[in-house]
């Protein structure tokens, strides 16, 4: 069988060829680094690394501009494209944080008032069967 000049490579080359020009490995590092930056700010679900990648992006510091250049971007094109979707998940996450925050208040507010209760003498059940046996209903003793 005889190749002919049109295809020399594999088919992968052949469509990367295609697509336009191929970048350099180097290239496609960094845009991997920065595709993952976009993963973490907008998909993870460890939100300390979610919040991390966003304020990487909100903050367009000097690391920012350097992946965007090595990747062959625009820093002020990828930020602008991407910061409405960001600044979203972040109020997203801190409105996640707002209602654990409220209900630990709520549940430890719950506790304290139970737990006044408790030392004041009310609030005990008599005869509810606990651990050690059943509460008295009569008077306690103290040694």
């Amino acid at each position: 069988m005889v190749k002919s000049a049109r295809s020399r490579g594999t088919a992968n080359n052949n469509a990367i060829e295609l697509g336009g020009a191929r970048k350099e490995p180097e290239h496609n590092l960094w845009t991997a680094v920065l595709a993952k930056a976009a993963d973490d700010a907008l998909f993870t679900t460890n939100y300390r690394e979610a919040l991390l990648a966003i304020n990487w992006f909100e903050n367009e510091g000097v690391d920012f501009k350097r992946v965007c250049q090595y990747a062959g971007r625009n820093h002020e094109y990828v930020s602008r494209k991407i910061l409405k979707q960001v600044r979203e998940r972040k109020r997203k996450i801190k409105e996640w944080e707002e209602g654990i925050r409220q209900r630990i208040e709520g549940g430890m507010a719950r506790k304290m008032a139970l737990w006044s209760l408790q030392k004041r003498g009310k609030g005990r059940e008599k005869g509810r069967k606990h651990k050690g046996g059943y509460h008295s209903a009569g008077p306690r003793i103290e040694i």
